[in-house]
């Protein structure tokens, strides 16, 4: 019998050194709001040991003291953790971690303002790119032209420039209300000019409008200046050209014009070209001389000395003479069609 209950007190000897070890309780991990607090520390920090204890919390940023039991977390933010150090009288040392983990309802917004092309896109999506509801309400108004007025990232189609207002809730923190504006772009303005009709061989300028930035025409045959908006053209058959315009939001319009070609033979002067390489009116051009490929051609400076000839001339004389630039001034030609007509005129290089 003496046996058995000392067996019994060596249990009970052995349980109660097991519930005298020291215990450190940092507590259980807290969701706080944004500049909000929390009371951290268990329900008691620490168990055990041989009191009384000291506490030590690090690291000491936003607690009310790091030398209590169950410190206040204040004016929080970012997600922060910390460590608790107990001492018990014993100096037996123990410790436990506490995680703080900041609400992200502040981080969510509205977006940056922003705008689409009326009439030419479906819409804009709005609100900020980490916007989710994993854990959040999310509520838009006005809601009529939106998507899904309750999604954190909804497309917005505005027929007018609409301020749309985001609330962020969750339950836990202060709703986070947040703006932001999509503006309606209109198509830019545009004018191809009206309609009209050339002779074959002959040069006209388009002179089309527009309140666009960025501009191109199509074809893009017989054409310079195809990225203005008054490009030359000589088409050789009537040809509707397109007028294409980009305004700086991206938005697009379009508008022809129709040139009617008149067939004939006549023969068209231009009398100034620019021979400075850069591929712009950079030879003496007569418009339909492909036609008269016999044609025998003679140019002569204001003193009377020949400076260029050719016999089926193509366009192609430069104002160079034996290689050499010849200076800006007037120049004088005798074309022979190589048919029945003979043509004078004068041709003025401008450099």
């Amino acid at each position: 019998m003496n046996k058995v209950l000392f067996y019994i007190f060596c249990i009970i000897c052995f349980f109660n050194q097991l519930s005298a070890q020291l215990t450190a309780n940092a507590g259980p991990g807290k969701v706080a709001c944004y500049n909000g607090s929390v009371v951290i520390g268990g329900s008691p920090s620490a168990t055990g040991g041989t009191p009384p204890y000291k506490y030590q919390w690090q690291p000491s940023t936003f607690l009310s003291s790091s030398t209590v039991s169950n410190p206040t977390v204040l004016n929080i933010t970012s997600d922060i953790s910390y460590t608790l150090t107990v001492t018990d009288y014993d100096t037996t040392i123990v410790s436990s971690t506490v995680f703080i983990n900041l609400d992200k309802i502040y981080t969510f917004s509205a977006g940056v303002d922003t705008g689409y092309c009326f009439g030419q896109e479906t819409g804009v999506q709005i609100g900020a790119t980490n916007n989710n509801n994993a854990f959040h309400n999310f509520s838009w108004q006005p809601a009529g032209s939106l998507d899904n007025p309750l999604s954190p990232r909804p497309t917005a189609s505005p027929s007018v420039t609409t301020v749309y207002t985001l609330t962020v809730s969750d339950g836990l923190c202060p709703n986070n209300v947040t703006q932001v504006t999509v503006f309606t772009f209109p198509a830019p303005s545009i004018n191809a000019s009206p309609d009209t009709t050339i002779d074959e061989g002959q040069t006209i300028t388009l002179l089309g409008s527009s309140s666009g930035t960025v501009f191109w025409w199509q074809p893009d045959y017989n054409i310079k200046y195809q990225s203005t908006t008054s490009p030359d053209v000589w088409p050789v058959t009537t040809t509707t050209y397109t007028f294409s315009v980009n305004d700086q939001h991206g938005c697009y319009n379009s508008d022809i014009v129709t040139v009617t070609v008149r067939p004939g033979e006549q023969l068209f002067f231009y009398n100034t070209f620019t021979p400075n390489g850069d591929g712009d009116n950079d030879t003496f051009y007569i418009g339909n001389l492909w036609k008269y490929p016999d044609n025998s051609i003679k140019i002569y400076n204001r003193y009377g000395k020949m400076v260029y000839s050719a016999n089926n001339y193509d366009n192609s004389w430069n104002g160079s003479y034996l290689g050499n630039d010849l200076p800006t001034g007037t120049y004088f030609y005798i074309l022979n069609d190589g048919v029945d007509k003979q043509y004078k005129g004068s041709v003025t290089i401008i450099k």
